[in-house]
């Protein structure tokens, strides 16, 4: 390469070696007013991005490929580079071009999914987390970092807990995961990746002295007091802020400083929510399109400004379990609920808000924009109206949280409010009359402005020439243009500068003269009025801890108010949390559909109590089953968020967990079933489900055959019963299940209504105790319009398989010894003669062989009864037939 490198030139090579230093990102290199991507760079950059794949100079004898994007366009190829998976490496020039060097340029910015801070690349409404994963032992270290609130959380998990890992995933959505290269990391790099995450395979080594040298500095700096506390944790946590602390040097090292608080934190700190409960139950993104329509979040998101949103999203991601801390949220609810005429207040001054936290972010990292300063200026404006508002309130332990974190910020608004230029009509960044060296300087180019008037007007005069204009353009600078018609009266102190079609350019001493003046005054202004706005910045840097705190508070009120806005729009109602697991739900309501019906919407009671702890729910498909379970769910998770809830009252328990399998789902790029998926998560919740957590499960089985399913689903519920004792909602067309309430006492039987009409059937949406007469399939078959045909088919089958099984139930009773066909679903009892469970599942075996043997029998003749054509059956063929199933058939 070294030998090639001589060959190409300057520029090229310059492109080399800092290429060389980004092998992993494309390189936008900067030239002029465009950027340039070559080679490999070029060839996936115009592919993915349609534009012209074009070449510059050689290399062995072989054209460069290149492609490029203009300066002033570049934000809208970039987010669709960084959001199609690509690192973008910005490499600008860092200096003014001067003839006979090459420019000077480095990268200045390195664009990946975790480390974004443009608005135009990050989703407004959703925090943005880089993922630090270290694996190491018998753990895996987590860190998870939003740069633009310099917010960490980290955490610790066994290396085998899969299931953990995803719930994690899941809590934070990170946008990129760093993990280092080692083989420890191969099976989860894979992993992560068939989740769908970006990953990124970090350089960190653990055994480079230097960089454990500087990421130990950096930590004692950093985090003071909690240095020593990250030291002594696990080896994994550690590394993996190293890992961190490696990549963020070499793609965003300015941020490192203002990481100054590491939040610890064990899963079980928060209401734990698994991947499949948080798929199930929509709370983010919908599962037709993966957008946020019809979610949870879309339902309950009423904040003012997108801090407010994330802050919502954030919250239901990470419900509470702490009593205390959602009783907080709940008095601030309600206090803004019941003083309708405070809240309509409190939005109009919010609404006067921009997202602080993100503009602050940006502040820190020093990429703000002119209209970011702006915005924190109008933020800081009405905090004085704030200050006053909270002091009318009731003294909540909240809100006087929040009031503490305001502080007097009224220097600092004078300052942005006397210097910061927001007149659109002048490409200013200070205002006239905040300093007055750059007010005299401004004069003297205004001056200089009339003086250019005035000379054209003396030219125009003493040549004759009434059309003779003084023009300018970046690339000449000031001349004299004059058409065509009118050169032969030009005067010879005119220097001919350039001919164009139908006009030609000139120059004078005098105009030389006097642009040069003007350009000078120009310069002057660029350099006072760029010290004067860095003086400024700086100020407000100085602030950044104090902002920080300002835009938490902020986002948190826009996330109360909203909160309170969903309780009063829609007749929310506060849940008193108990501290014994009682589910006592009064006329509850599905969040996010009754939003879509309104009045329309058919509320349900629940009751799960000692008595009934476990409910097997049957009905009709369509009947509401799923509604239902979802709703109850969705109630208890937004009462610990703490949310009002739909519903006329409630009384809820803390939970620690809750657990849905709801719906069917498959893993195909795994080579996962549906029901291979629905084993797996009900192993999950078998697994990790306590007496303290709320368990749904929805057709537990219907994946195989029946009798497979109709075991493995009283087995789940057996289990969950007796070895778990969690509240659990069990929605079945297992019809056979509901007889378990006769054998356990805290299992009971409730079923979807619907009723017979002379059209068909007619759903209730209500759940009512007691068990369901039939899944009302066929009636459903009709309402989706099957063929006509097809239904009385249908109905003819279900007429023979109905009569086989009255018939097995006499046969039954003569096979298993008179006991009831109901026994058959009973479960296996400690009665058994010497515990000899062994001995009863071969007798059963036997036994289910031999009915099975029977049902061939039956199917045989039932398929010879088929094809009889009964409109040509004579008594004698009749006669025939019945000897002939007598002879062959019938034992």
């Amino acid at each position: 390469m070294a030998d090639q490198k001589l060959n190409l030139t300057p520029l090229m090579r310059q492109y080399f070696e800092i290429k060389e230093q980004y092998p992993d990102s494309l390189l936008l290199f900067q030239v002029g007013d465009f950027y340039e991507m070559f080679f490999d760079d070029a060839k996936k950059a115009s592919a993915f991005l349609g534009i012209a794949l074009t070449k510059r100079g050689t290399m062995n004898d072989e054209p460069i490929p290149l492609c490029g994007v203009p300066m002033h366009a570049v934000d809208h190829y970039m987010v669709k580079l960084v959001k199609g998976g690509f690192k973008v490496a910005i490499c600008d020039q860092l200096e003014e071009p001067q003839p006979g060097k090459v420019v000077e340029r480095g990268v200045t910015q390195v664009l990946t999914p975790g480390t974004l801070t443009d608005s135009k690349l990050l989703d407004e409404k959703t925090a943005s987390y880089l993922l630090s994963f270290f694996p190491s032992g018998n753990y895996c270290g987590l860190v998870f970092s939003e740069l633009l609130t310099a917010q960490m959380f980290a955490t610790v998990l066994p290396i085998d807990g899969k299931k953990s890992l995803e719930s994690e995933l899941s809590r934070f959505f990170p946008d990129e995961i760093l993990i280092p290269v080692q083989k420890e990391s191969v099976g989860f790099g894979t992993f992560f990746k068939e989740q769908g995450f970006f990953t990124t395979y970090s350089e960190f080594d653990k055994h480079d002295s230097d960089l454990m040298g500087a990421a130990r500095g950096w930590m004692s700096r950093q985090f003071k007091e909690q240095a020593k506390e990250v030291l002594d944790k696990q080896e994994a946590l550690r590394f993996a802020l190293f890992n961190f602390y490696s990549y963020m040097r070499k793609t965003q090292e300015s941020s490192l400083e203002h990481f100054k608080k590491l939040n610890f934190y064990e899963p079980e700190d928060f209401l734990i929510l698994d991947a499949a409960t948080q798929r199930n139950l929509e709370l983010v993104r919908n599962n037709q399109d993966g957008s946020v329509n019809n979610s949870l979040f879309q339902h309950m998101d009423k904040a003012v400004t997108s801090m407010g949103s994330r802050m919502i999203k954030k919250w239901i991601l990470r419900p509470l379990v702490k009593k205390e801390s959602i009783e907080f949220r709940q008095d601030a609810i309600a206090h803004l609920v019941g003083n309708v005429t405070q809240s309509i207040k409190l939005e109009e001054l919010l609404n006067q808000v921009g997202d602080v936290e993100r503009i602050v972010g940006r502040i820190a990292l020093k990429r703000a924009s002119l209209n970011d300063y702006l915005m924190l200026r109008n933020t800081l404006g009405i905090l004085p109206e704030l200050k006053k508002w909270f002091s009318q309130q009731n003294d909540l332990t909240l809100f006087r949280l929040i009031d503490s974190k305001i502080i007097d910020f009224s220097a600092l608004y004078l300052k942005l409010q006397n210097s910061l230029n927001d007149d659109l009509d002048k490409n200013w960044l200070i205002k006239l009359g905040f300093d007055q060296a750059l007010d005299d300087l401004r004069e003297l180019v205004e001056n200089s402005n009339q003086k250019i008037l005035e000379l054209e007007r003396k030219e125009q005069e003493k040549s004759g020439i009434n059309s003779l204009k003084i023009r300018y353009n970046r690339v000449q600078g000031y001349y004299f243009e004059v058409t065509k018609p009118n050169i032969h009266l030009v005067p010879d102190y005119f220097v001919k500068h350039q001919m164009l079609v139908g006009k030609e350019r000139f120059m004078t001493n005098e105009l030389k003269a006097l642009q040069s003046d003007i350009l000078s005054a120009h310069t002057r202004i660029d350099q006072v009025e760029k010290s004067v706005y860095e003086s400024i910045k700086q100020q407000i840097f100085s602030r950044i801890s104090d902002l920080r705190h300002l835009s938490q508070a902020l986002a948190n009120l826009d996330a109360l108010l909203g909160f309170g806005r969903l309780a009063y729009q829609n007749g929310y109602s506060r849940p008193n949390l108990t501290p014994n697991r009682d589910i006592l739900i009064e006329d509850g309501r599905h969040p996010v559909i009754e939003g879509r019906l309104g009045d329309s919407f058919i509320s349900n009671n629940t009751y799960l109590t000692d008595k009934e702890s476990l409910w097997i729910i049957t009905g009709p498909n369509m009947g509401g089953k799923s509604t239902y379970l979802r709703q109850v769910a969705l109630i208890c998770l937004m009462a610990q968020i703490g949310s009002f809830v739909p519903a006329k009252s409630a009384t809820l328990p803390i939970l620690d967990r809750i657990f849905t399998r709801v719906g069917a789902s498959d893993s195909l790029a795994e080579g996962k079933s549906t029901f291979l998926v629905e084993m797996e998560e009900t192993a999950s919740i078998c697994g990790l489900a306590t007496n303290r957590s709320l368990v749904i499960l929805d057709e537990v089985g219907r994946g195989t055959s029946t009798f497979d399913g109709l075991a493995i689903a009283q087995a789940v519920v057996e289990f969950i019963y007796q070895n778990i004792g969690a509240r659990c909602l069990f929605a079945t067309h297992y019809h056979e299940l509901t007889a378990l309430k006769d054998s356990f006492p805290g299992i009971a039987s409730y079923f979807a209504a619907s009723k017979k009409t002379k059209d068909g059937i007619l759903f209730l949406h209500k759940i009512v105790k007691g068990v369901a007469d039939g899944s009302f399939g066929l009636e459903v078959a009709k309402l989706a319009n099957l063929p006509k045909d097809l239904i009385i088919r249908a109905q003819a089958i279900l007429e023979i398989l109905n009569l086989e099984e009255q018939q097995h139930g006499k046969n039954t009773s003569m096979h298993f010894s008179g006991a009831r066909q109901a026994n058959l679903f009973e479960p296996i009892r400690a009665s058994v003669p010497n515990g000899d469970l062994a001995q009863e599942n071969i007798r059963l075996k036997n036994e289910l062989e031999k009915y099975k043997s029977e049902l061939i029998l039956k199917n045989k003749y039932l398929e010879l009864i088929w094809e009889i054509d009964f409109d040509d059956l004579s008594p004698k063929k009749a006669l025939d037939v019945l000897w002939h199933i007598k002879d062959n058939f019938l034992i």
